[in-house]
């Protein structure tokens, strides 16, 4: 290859550039290639940070010794599944709207997206963009449920306390709370949201939409090797009084 050649032209850069932060950050499209009403960026932001607040809310009355650790975790998940429900419930109404949707069909092959034209920041169209939708209903409530599940879990897993046991210093609990919710945050937006967009041959394979899935999987079992071994230290600990 010529050294004059680039690796990306123009239009790869921009695709690049949409696909990259998308893919990161489990489905949020924070650079569309043409302009958007602001909202639809705020919104889209909320809805990523929406788990955290959920989370935050269960965390802050524990750390206020006003609820146990598996009480938080429980309220911390009871809100996240009634969150998810909701937007599963909001997708599914926008869809049923009889509303217009004014396109501009792209000529950028590399696009894969045609532009939308948004009237409103609650619009059918808004919300029909910013969260697609599940194909079945089934999926619809399954996910719910494992995305409460998902948020309890992980709130109780990212509790200041329990961190700082685990590390002895603040300086190893703050980066691991704060990248742990993120961590949350990513997967409970692909789950629940949008999932960030595969290749055309993927995308024909996934019937049973097994790609929300995969992220929140991945922390399921981190946590779930966390929990065993917290289990395993009670048992020792019980078994060593008796």
């Amino acid at each position: 290859m010529s050294p004059d050649v680039p690796l990306l032209n123009d239009y790869k850069q921009d695709f690049f550039l949409k696909r990259l932060p998308q893919t990161i950050l489990g489905g949020p499209r924070l650079r569309l290639g043409y302009w958007a009403p602001p909202y639809i960026y705020v919104n889209q932001i909320i809805l990523f940070l929406m788990p955290w607040v959920l989370g935050g809310l269960g965390t802050l009355l524990y750390q206020l010794s006003v609820l146990e650790d598996y009480l938080t975790a429980a309220l911390s998940g009871g809100l996240m599944l009634v969150a998810a429900l909701v937007v599963q419930f909001t997708s599914v109404k926008a869809k049923t709207k009889s509303v217009t949707v004014e396109r501009m069909l792209t000529t950028d092959v590399l696009a894969e997206e045609d532009e939308h034209e948004f009237t409103s920041c609650a619009g059918a169209e808004t919300v029909r963009f910013l969260i697609p939708g599940k194909k079945y209903v089934a999926n619809a409530v399954f996910h719910s449920v494992l995305a409460g599940l998902l948020c309890g879990l992980g709130t109780w897993y990212l509790l200041p306390r329990r961190l700082t046991l685990l590390y002895g210093c603040a300086g190893g609990t703050a980066p691991l709370f704060i990248f742990g919710w993120m961590t949350l945050c990513i997967g409970e937006y692909s789950l629940i949201v949008n999932t960030p967009m595969e290749t055309a041959t993927f995308q024909t394979q996934d019937t049973y939409e097994i790609t929300p899935l995969m992220r929140p999987l991945y922390i399921f079992f981190f946590v779930s090797v966390d929990l065993a071994h917290r289990l395993q230290l009670s048992l020792s600990q019980v078994t060593v009084q008796v």
